[in-house]
């Protein structure tokens, strides 16, 4: 009967008729001052890949630096072992304490610290009651979810109350199974208005899945660890959402570069920039939407895997933090909820990665003295996820017109 509920409330939001969002804007400024060059994102005859020589090298940086971390990832363990033991074995005490912690966090193995421990339950509650933060804001906004979403001023009074009354659910911790179907219902709604506004909104799925599997009891219970299913879901959801936004940056480039033109000083992040060193000038802000775009592509799909996702997952809680409290200012107080749930994984003791499978492998090969062996696995495992992650979608947006694409998705 409860799982029968929660589908049905979420059909019924779906269809609910009067909600209409009648268009889709960035709560940031993004209207375009200098025109793009449209032949930098379109197919290059005779060129490799038929990319522009800039993207083509960015993408390479992308791919090299991904296949770096792939490597060193399946060798972590054996890397471990040399520096503890090898490398560092001199060191006592609190220092060789210190590095075990370290070595553990860096390599997403679980860390037996009480501070670690009390971090991981504050991230989790501000998790589970952040989405409720964003809501009221959106209330108050005439949005709906978040400020990119303005509602029809006809139905917005129906929607900011139902936005209130999920927010009260999830700040008492009050039938979460419901809050979830909610959830998912307006995320589906958004399909209405695209499959671009759908793809924006992904991360807001990810609570969901807590929500779903949380008992209908759930304001008798004190919800400060999640289980191992449950954070794999999350790192999947949060990491595709990620993944994929990237993707959308490159796709919808107008938008981006509207973005580069009010805010200047966001292409001068030294992160970025290392994605597009040595790339002409004279291209700088179509150079930084790519190299924007990879940035994001990379750190979506190292989450979304499992792959250093502790580094990974420190470094966007960094930018996200940057964006709301130095770039953009208040506008970006949403990103209070993507912030909680990275923080929610990098202090997981309970991850794990999709491509396990090869560590394996190679450790196998090791145990029986098959070093050609692990190295080959490891090698030709690593160059695969590395070129296809970065290439082939970037190859096939290269065959798609997007020149007449003036609005569109950015987070």
């Amino acid at each position: 009967m409860g799982r029968r509920l929660v589908f049905l409330s979420a059909a019924l939001l779906t269809l609910f008729p009067v909600m209409a969002v009648y268009a889709h804007e960035r709560f940031i400024r993004h209207d375009l001052k200098v025109p793009v060059h449209e032949q930098y994102f379109a197919r290059q005859p005779g060129m490799l890949l038929g990319m522009q020589s800039d993207m083509l090298r960015i993408a390479t940086v992308s791919c090299v630096l991904l296949l770096a971390f792939l490597v060193v990832f399946f060798f972590r363990q054996n890397l471990d072992d040399f520096i503890e033991h090898r490398l560092l074995s001199d060191l006592r005490g609190p220092a060789q304490r210190a590095l075990h912690h370290l070595a553990n966090f860096l390599t997403d193995k679980p860390v037996m610290l009480p501070w670690f421990k009390t971090v991981s339950e504050w991230a989790v509650v501000l998790f589970i009651r952040s989405p409720a933060l964003v809501l009221m804001y959106s209330a108050t906004n005439d949005s709906l979810v978040m400020p990119s979403y303005p509602l029809e001023p006809t139905s917005a009074i129906y929607y900011k109350y139902i936005q209130v009354f999920l927010a009260i659910l999830m700040l008492t911790q009050t039938a979460l199974p419901l809050a979830g179907a909610l959830v998912v219902g307006t995320w589906v709604y958004l399909w209405r208005w695209g499959w671009m506004v759908a793809a924006d909104a992904l991360p807001v799925l990810t609570v969901a899945v807590v929500y779903l599997t949380s008992p209908w009891q759930s304001h008798k219970v004190a919800i400060t660890e999640l289980n191992e299913k449950q954070i794999r879901w999350v790192r999947l959801l949060l990491g595709f959402g990620f993944f994929a936004l990237g993707w959308l940056k490159i796709y919808n480039y107008h938008l981006t570069a509207g973005v580069a033109d009010n805010y200047p000083g966001v292409m001068n992040d030294p992160m970025i920039g290392f994605f597009a060193m040595g790339t002409n000038p004279l291209f700088r802000r179509e150079n930084w939407i790519v190299a924007f775009a990879f940035a994001e592509v990379l750190s979506g799909f190292m989450l979304m895997v499992g792959i250093f996702t502790r580094v990974w997952g420190s470094m966007m809680i960094w930018i996200f933090t940057k964006l709301m409290l130095v770039t953009f200012g208040f506008e970006e107080i949403p990103h209070i909820y993507p912030i909680a749930a990275t923080m929610v994984v990098v202090f997981s003791n309970k991850l794990g990665s999709e491509f396990s499978f090869v560590e394996k492998i190679q450790q196998k090969a090791a145990r029986e003295g098959k070093t050609w062996l692990r190295l080959a696995t490891v090698g030709v495992a690593s160059l695969l996820i590395a070129a296809i992650t970065v290439y082939a979608l970037l190859y096939v947006l290269t065959f798609i017109d997007r020149s007449h694409l003036q609005q569109g998705v950015l987070s």
